[in-house]
């Protein structure tokens, strides 16, 4: 028993979800993408609320102090600093590395006007050894031998 009151009813039925799902699937969409910015709004409010209370921990002269003196060693006028280093939890220094050379093994023991003369003979001895290569290189330039006999000798 098809009526054409039934036939209108089903048409004006079609045409409305016709008309509210596309709709309905950009209301859906919106609210899933408004769900992952409230997630990341909360985020990096939470990232704000950290830095804030950092900052506000560094506007406390207390906390900049005690940060002086645990990072920096600083100590106030007539204070006097130490550095106490457990061996039993040091330890050995990487080779080659500043550390391990400042270890009193690894350090020459030569005096500073020592160290200071044999450096003045080694430059003298590089300048003496680049003033014959020079003289050689001259010779060969010109085709002389330096280390050919002199006219008359056998």
């Amino acid at each position: 028993m098809f009526t054409w009151r039934v036939g209108i009813v089903a048409v004006v039925v079609a045409l409305a979800i016709a008309v509210v799902v596309p709709s309905l699937r950009v209301y859906f969409s919106q609210q899933a993408t408004l769900a992952e910015l409230t997630v990341q709004r909360d985020a990096a409010q939470a990232d704000v609320d950290t830095l804030q209370a950092n900052v506000d921990r560094w506007s406390d002269d207390a906390y900049v102090i005690a940060q002086a003196r645990e990072r920096l060693h600083l100590v106030f006028p007539g204070e006097t600093a130490y550095t106490v280093t457990d061996p039993s939890v040091v330890e050995e220094h990487a080779a080659g590395s500043p550390a391990a050379s400042r270890l009193p093994e690894n350090q020459d023991v030569t005096a500073w006007y020592a160290a200071l003369w044999a450096s003045v003979e080694q430059a003298g001895a590089a300048a003496t050894d680049d003033a014959g290569v020079a003289a050689e290189g001259a010779a060969s330039a010109a085709g002389t031998d330096s280390t050919a006999a002199e006219p008359g000798t056998s």
